[in-house]
């Protein structure tokens, strides 16, 4: 469906976008998910044509667009803002590019009133945006971008500016649309909760490069760099380095001084730098089996978060660890501050990385 090769973008001879590859399958909902700066909504500007890249290739349902002009794309774009004309009625919004296109005004009221119907609009068809809620501004600024049928809808963090409780609803929403219209959206967000909800297939973005692209369980399950790990979602990193091999595990001396044992499929020496990463929702202070493997630490605090409790863990001095338990699984296993306490957990679910070696 969307193809990208190779493709770079500078600005004032700063690099945003650096050699990137991604594909998109139609019908996708597809997140790009980076930070501020990452280069993730230029990427998005570049697909829709309002920038043109330094270098590289862009394909749209097998034909290239690198060169198109935005009027010649098969796509709709939604801003931040959803830009929808103050001082026009919502049908008049919605025909703004059907008109260009020079259909005529039965045409044109065929389109849009089918589209009021699908985006449960008609009784606000007359109404001007100032009227509309940010659910309603939202189905009216997705029914204005596909009016067109575009092949391929562009969203640049469409629920940012909203607050928790309605950006949840969107999200939604968005996705209900979606399964309604067929169409693919490629969304950009910096909201890691967002961007699992939302998609289908997502791709982290670090400084203008792709780190990993894949389904959210994937991507949070099975990440394939530490950045792309500590970007989605909280992870507690311990240091150490390889004792042995036993089959497909590693036990791992940390540098605070007790062992880890890690499933894992790469290849490490013996005595080689790591760095092992545990969520803090996959620790336990019971174990699930007699031989459960544990860590040892001492109860420095907890924090009431309403659906879980989040303990902070000192396994040695002035290292500590965060684990996540959910309420309705307490059962009075938490003793007082000070009080020493065995974090079990399963060695299949921790992830374990080669530690750079430091430049001198």
């Amino acid at each position: 469906m969307i193809r990208i090769e190779a493709l770079s973008k500078s600005f004032d001879g700063k690099t945003v976008l650096s050699d990137f590859f991604l594909e998109i399958k139609a019908g996708e909902r597809f997140v790009l998910l980076g930070q501020s700066g990452c280069g993730k909504t230029t990427l998005l500007r570049l697909i829709a044509g309002f920038e043109k890249p330094s270098s590289g290739k862009i394909w749209i349902e097998g034909e290239e667009v690198t060169n198109l002009p935005v009027e010649k794309r098969p796509v709709g774009f939604i801003f931040q803002n959803y830009a929808l004309f103050p001082h026009m009625s919502i049908f008049d919004n919605i025909a703004v590019g059907p008109r260009l296109k020079g259909f005529s005004e039965q045409e044109v009221a065929q389109k849009v009133n089918t589209l009021l119907e699908t985006m449960r609009l008609m009784d606000l068809r007359d109404a001007y945006p100032g009227r509309l809620s940010g659910g309603e501004s939202q189905r009216a600024a997705i029914a204005r971008a596909i009016a067109n049928q575009p092949k391929v809808l562009l969203l640049d963090e469409p629920l940012s500016a909203l607050d928790l409780e309605l950006r949840q609803s969107l999200r939604h929403e968005l996705v209900e649309l979606q399964q309604i219209l067929q169409t693919t959206f490629l969304f950009v967000t910096h909201d890691q909760e967002e961007a699992m909800s939302l998609a289908t297939r997502m791709a982290i973005m670090k400084d203008g490069v792709l780190l990993q692209a894949g389904t959210p369980e994937e991507l949070y399950d099975r990440p394939n760099s530490p950045d792309a790990l500590e970007f989605l979602g909280d992870a507690n990193r311990l240091e150490g380095g390889v004792l042995r091999r036993e089959g497909g595990r590693i036990v791992v001396v940390l540098n605070l001084g007790q062992a880890l044992e890690c499933e894992t499929e790469s290849h490490f020496e013996l005595r080689q730098e790591v760095a092992c990463f545990l969520r803090p929702e996959r620790l336990f202070l019971t174990p699930h089996q007699p031989d459960a493997l544990y860590l040892e630490g001492k109860l420095m605090g907890q924090e009431f978060l309403g659906d879980c409790l989040v303990l902070r863990v000192e396994l040695a001095h002035e290292v500590c660890v965060k684990i996540r338990l959910q309420r309705g699984n307490l059962d009075g296993t938490i003793g007082p501050m000070g009080d020493a306490i065995k974090l079990y957990y399963d060695p299949r679910q921790v992830q374990v990385f080669a530690v750079p070696e430091k430049a001198y």
